[in-house]
Order: C-alpha cells, then sequence, then structure tokens
C-alpha cells in the first residue's frame, strides 16, 4: 500500500456574474424611495394615457360643443348631457379628454426628441473621441459654432414661417439643438475609453475600427445612454410645453399639456376657472417631477463612483 496521502479534492467556485445594466438601475431605483415613488407614478401616468389614447382620440378630445362651454367638473350626467370630470373649456371641449391626449402627445414628443438626440449626440461624440485629431477638431468647432445660436429665438422663427405645424415637426426642431450636449458628454468619455488596454491590444491585434466600436467601447455606454435618454425627456417636455404656452407649439386643434394651458391664460380662466389649466400643470410638474427622481437614480448607478449598490 502506498503511504502517499490521498490529494485533496479542489472545489471550484463559478464567479458571480456581474449584474446587468437593467438591474443595476432597478436596485439603484428600488434603494430610493423618491426614485421609486417617482417610476410607480411615471409607468403608472403612461400606460393610463397610452391605453385611454386608443380609445379617445385627436378628434374626440379636440371636439368643440358651444352648448357645452365653461361646464364646471362633475361625474353625474344632467338630462342629455354627459359629466364632465374636469369640466369644460372656452369651446365647450371635454378637458379629461385633452388632458389624456394632450399628456400622450407631450410625452411622445419628448421622449422622441431625447432619444433621437442622443443618438445623434452619440454618434457624433463616438466618431470625434475615437479618431481624433483633425477630425475632432473639425466636427468640435462644427459643434461650437451651431451651440452659438439662440436655439429657442430659431425655434421660434421656423414656427413662426411654416405654414402648417405638425407633430413630427415639432419634434425634428427640439432635435436640431438638443444634441450638442450628448455629443460633448460621448465625446469625453470615447477619449477615456480609447486609450484602455483593451482597445490598444484591439488595435494591435488590427480589428477594424468600426469593429471596435460597437464591440469594445459601445457595450460600455449602455448604461451613459439610458442615464441621458431619461434625463432629457424631461428637459424636452418642459422646452415643448413652454413654446406652446407662447404659442409657437403644436396648433390649436392638436391637445398637449401647454396647449390646455395656453388656452386658459384669460384673466376669467385663470380666477374662475380653474379646471381648465390647473390640472395641466399638475401632469406636467408630477411627469416632469417623477423623471427627475428616475433619472438620478439611473445618473448614480451609470457612475460607479455614485452607485450605493
Amino acid at each position: 500500500m502506498s503511504s502517499y496521502p490521498e490529494p485533496k479534492k479542489i472545489e471550484v467556485f463559478d464567479s458571480p456574474k456581474p449584474p446587468s445594466t437593467a438591474n443595476m438601475f432597478w436596485k439603484e431605483i428600488k434603494n430610493d424611495k423618491f426614485a421609486m415613488v417617482g417610476f410607480v407614478t411615471l409607468t403608472a401616468i403612461i400606460l393610463f394615457v397610452v391605453i385611454a389614447s386608443a380609445v379617445i382620440t385627436t378628434e374626440v378630445a379636440g371636439a368643440v360643443n358651444l352648448m357645452d362651454r365653461r361646464i364646471a367638473p362633475s361625474w353625474t350626467a344632467e338630462g342629455t348631457r354627459e359629466g364632465f370630470p374636469l369640466g369644460t373649456d372656452d369651446a365647450g371641449r371635454n378637458m379629461f379628454y385633452m388632458t389624456i391626449v394632450g399628456g400622450r402627445n407631450s410625452l411622445l414628443i419628448g421622449f422622441a426628441v431625447s432619444l433621437t438626440a442622443t443618438i445623434i449626440g452619440l454618434t457624433i461624440g463616438i466618431i470625434s473621441g475615437f479618431f481624433g485629431g483633425k477630425t475632432d477638431n473639425v466636427i468640435m468647432r462644427m459643434v461650437d459654432t451651431w451651440s452659438m445660436l439662440p436655439g429657442l429665438m430659431v425655434i421660434i422663427a421656423l414656427v413662426s414661417l411654416a405654414t402648417t405645424r405638425t407633430i413630427p415637426m415639432i419634434i425634428g426642431l427640439l432635435i436640431m439643438f438638443a444634441w450638442m450636449g450628448n455629443a460633448r458628454l460621448f465625446r469625453s468619455v470615447t477619449l477615456q475609453q480609447r486609450n484602455l488596454d483593451y482597445v490598444s491590444a484591439s488595435k494591435t491585434l488590427g480589428t477594424r475600427n468600426i469593429v471596435i466600436i460597437f464591440r469594445e467601447i459601445l457595450p460600455n455606454l449602455v448604461s451613459i445612454i439610458s442615464a441621458q435618454v431619461v434625463i432629457s425627456m424631461s428637459v424636452s417636455i418642459g422646452i415643448e410645453t413652454g413654446l406652446s404656452i407662447l404659442g409657437f407649439g403644436l396648433p390649436i386643434g392638436t391637445p398637449s399639456l401647454g396647449n390646455i394651458i395656453n388656452n386658459a391664460l384669460s384673466p376669467a380662466n385663470l380666477q374662475y376657472r380653474w379646471w381648465t389649466w390647473l390640472p395641466a400643470i399638475i401632469m406636467v410638474f408630477v411627469i416632469s417631477l417623477s423623471i427627475n427622481f428616475v433619472g438620478q437614480a439611473v445618473s448614480r448607478a451609470a457612475d460607479p463612483k455614485q452607485r450605493t449598490i
């Protein structure tokens, strides 16, 4: 018999997988009470306006009925007249329907502008930061020149010259000046990423630049991209609402939260008919506040130095 001891069995433990970006975002939101309340509130509003808008179309919401002008809020129908939970405005339009469709349009514009502006800024920022040199100088000088223009004044001038106003046109005008901050952000992050060892190793192995960008750099920017989309959505909704209040947003026949407020800016409405403007203001405030709370949590999750998990 051999006098050598039997070798000990070596236990192999699987290393834990790093959490996904979605898990990091969710854990950060759950750890922040304000972000959690904002997330639940924002989700409820989005689901409500999307589902309700499938039944309440823009034509139904904007239908004028002069026989039902300036009716105070009431859930109870009177005779042949239906109940109006949020009353009616000066044109007899149902403010409950107007608020639902207006909220949907404002959310649609905010999300479309923030998503598209982030994609454009990401593309320009990565190209500028990755290639550097003359490419970077030319692109950033163009960005600096464009950013010198007074964005709101240019948008107001273009809207004034337009014969018709549509949601896609307003989205396009807002995108024109919403991507520049994203381009600078993603350029700075790409400048940091391109000097790291894994990018240098890929270049040494002869990997094409387009492959390095999509396989090496872009996956590391997913958390920052998500944070930017959420944060800039609130800003886009605020700008669209402000333009509509000033009369340079969507046409009067197309409901939006800004248009609802703009339609009620007479002294009589402001003093005696609160239902024509207060629900829209509350909705803008709640949506913006909820997005900001969620955006702060997502932004912390995207930054390892600020992350609380």
